[in-house]
């Protein structure tokens, strides 16, 4: 018997094989040969959606007990970082109105600003910013303040005397950022309707009349509703990546940092992605979002 494994050890130049470890069957050996990088990505994916299933799972089937605790961390995440978001809101979204709008003054299609630019801003660079300041903000602080419970050994504790970690401490705030970045979306999108009217004026010299003129004749109360929808699913998933990465942080202060830097990096590319595919679906559903009007 020892000569076999000898052999097969031999042979097989991939990551060691116990007959009862975690890669005895044949299934587990595929995954074993499975490069190291793809592997822990997708288990890290994996592990994400299935913090987000228990989260939306545990909401819906018990919606009491938690409401207080959500209102208590929107109020105490809102009253931090408004300013700051505010501000880099309107730094942003005025520093893109101000070269669209040479751009096609330049072209001599000034009068398109408002009807096609400000409308492809809403869809796409209003919500890119808005959720990447929330997860720069929010995310961050909300994966640290979980890292360091787990690391600290809060969660164990909590699971000894009989207290889910996942009912008390992330059903809370993955709800509260999920309202917080939906609720952002309004004052994101009124953010965008004065810088770009801004830059329309300073820039091209449209009359604010004619701006608003070509705004409201082609944005449809059908675009607010899909900007809203699309600020809810990057809530959630702000959430579920934040809290994830709280949950699994280990190795002391130096780990806690570690898993602060990936979840704003993991958050920022898997909003980017989602957008992607979320304007794709829209668009294909509703090609008559993008017509002009």
């Amino acid at each position: 018997m020892s000569q076999e494994l000898e052999l097969e050890a031999a042979v097989y130049d991939g990551p060691p094989i116990e007959p009862d470890g975690p890669y005895g069957s044949k299934l587990s050996e595929l995954v074993a040969r499975v490069p190291g990088p793809i592997r822990s990505l997708t288990a890290e994916a994996g592990g994400m959606s299935m913090l987000l299933a228990k989260v939306v799972v545990s909401a819906v089937r018990h919606p009491r007990g938690y409401w207080n605790d959500v209102l208590d961390e929107m109020h105490f995440t809102i009253r931090r970082s408004w300013l700051s978001i505010f501000i880099a809101l309107f730094g942003f979204l005025l520093a893109l109105s101000v070269p669209s709008m040479q751009f096609v003054a330049l072209a001599g299609v000034g009068e398109l600003y408002g009807p096609l630019l400000f409308v492809q801003s809403t869809r796409t660079f209003t919500v890119w910013v808005a959720t990447l300041l929330v997860a720069g903000v929010i995310g961050a602080a909300m994966t640290a303040e979980l890292g360091s419970r787990k690391v600290r050994e809060e969660l164990d504790a909590m699971e000894v005397m009989g207290i889910d970690p996942i009912r008390t401490l992330v059903v809370p705030r993955i709800v509260s950022v999920t309202l917080i970045t939906t609720l952002l979306a309004i004052p994101a999108e009124l953010i965008t309707v004065v810088s770009s009217q801004f830059g329309a004026w300073f820039i091209g010299g449209i009359p604010r009349e004619d701006f608003y003129g070509y705004l409201w004749t082609t944005l449809s109360p059908v675009e607010l509703a899909f900007l809203m929808l699309n600020c809810f699913l990057a809530g959630l998933l702000i959430g579920a990546v934040c809290c994830y990465k709280g949950l699994a942080a280990a190795g002391g202060a130096m780990g806690l940092g570690k898993a602060v830097n990936q979840a704003v990096v993991i958050a920022f590319v898997a909003l980017f992605v989602m957008q992607l595919g979320y304007n794709a679906v829209i668009l294909g559903f509703f090609p008559g979002l993008g017509a002009f009007k």
